[in-house]
C-alpha cells in the first residue's frame, strides 16, 4: 500500500512539467501584478494561466513516454488524478500569491 506522502511525491514527479511551467508564470504575473498592480491585472493573469496550463498539458500528453505512464499505472495511480493533484497544487500557490498581492497593496 503506497502512503499519502509518496502518493504526492509520485503525482508531482509526475507533473514536474506543470509545476515548472505554473512556477514560472506564477513568478512572472506575480512579478507583474507587484510591479503595477491593477485588479484586471489578475483576471488576465488567470486567462493567461489557464491557457498556458492547457497548452502544457497537451504537449506533455502528445510527448510522454509509454512505459511512464504503465509504472504509475501499476503503481495504482491514474494519469487524471496525479495531474488534478498537481493543478491543485499550482493553482493552490497561484492563489496564494495574488491574495498576498491584493492584501500588500
Amino acid at each position: 500500500m503506497i502512503s499519502f506522502w509518496d502518493r504526492v511525491r509520485l503525482s508531482f514527479s509526475y507533473g514536474w512539467l506543470l509545476l515548472f511551467s505554473g512556477a514560472v508564470l506564477n513568478l512572472v504575473s506575480g512579478l507583474l501584478l507587484a510591479t503595477s498592480f491593477i485588479y484586471s491585472g489578475i483576471v488576465l493573469s488567470l486567462i493567461i494561466k489557464l491557457l498556458c496550463t492547457g497548452v502544457v498539458l497537451y504537449l506533455q500528453r502528445q510527448f510522454e513516454h509509454r512505459d511512464d505512464v504503465f509504472f504509475y499505472i501499476n503503481l495504482g495511480l491514474t494519469r487524471r488524478r496525479m495531474l488534478v493533484e498537481a493543478l491543485a497544487f499550482d493553482y493552490l500557490v497561484w492563489a496564494i500569491m495574488i491574495t498576498v498581492i491584493v492584501i500588500a497593496q
